[in-house]
């Protein structure tokens, strides 16, 4: 509760809650690759851990120095084996030179993107927007020197910071009152 009796408003929650207090009550561990890996060995790692939805690039330091998203692995894997079945979705020369790139791929160094990442001190609000930029469903954790040290899953963490409004008594349904105590 804040100090007038009310329940703190959800932003003031997102902003003060770290990603740290949150990383340990998240249950779905790091997927790291090389970049140098065949995409398609990468695929089949990749379906051992499905709720991995952003694998993590590292190089042979074990830093973060990319991320592949699951729909642009399978993507790459797809297009290189039947590339007519993702032709008919182009529609400009961007997405043309998407495909271009895509039927090229070969490695994971080939279809990665820039690495998207917080660091453990980063805020709930902080890990929301970055995801949300970058249009992701996943977002790496790193220690000081760019190493991943967790996982941050976008639905699983929507749901904690659902838990812990309604703990400070913040209604999350708007037909619904809060239930939890301050």
């Amino acid at each position: 509760m804040s100090d007038h009796g009310s329940p703190p408003s959800p932003y003031r929650i997102a902003r003060q809650t770290t990603v740290e207090s949150c990383e340990r009550l998240l249950a779905i561990e790091p997927l790291l690759v090389g970049a140098d890996e065949d995409l398609l060995a990468v695929a089949h790692k990749a379906v051992r851990q499905p709720q991995t939805r952003v694998l993590g690039v590292t190089d042979t330091e074990g830093r973060l120095i990319g991320i592949l998203p699951v729909v642009r692995l399978a993507e790459d894997v797809v297009v290189r084996v039947d590339p007519g079945a993702l032709m008919v979705d182009l529609r400009d020369a961007a997405d043309v030179a998407r495909f271009g790139g895509a039927v090229r791929a070969r490695t994971v160094r080939d279809a990665m993107l820039p690495p998207a990442a917080v660091r453990p001190d980063a805020t709930l609000a902080e890990a929301f927007r970055l995801m949300h930029k970058r249009h992701l469903s996943g977002l790496y954790v790193v220690t000081e020197d760019g190493s991943p040290s967790g996982y941050l899953d976008l639905l699983e963490l929507t749901v904690l910071y659902l838990k812990a409004l309604e703990a400070h008594g913040v209604a999350t349904d708007p037909g619904q009152p809060a239930t939890g105590s301050g």
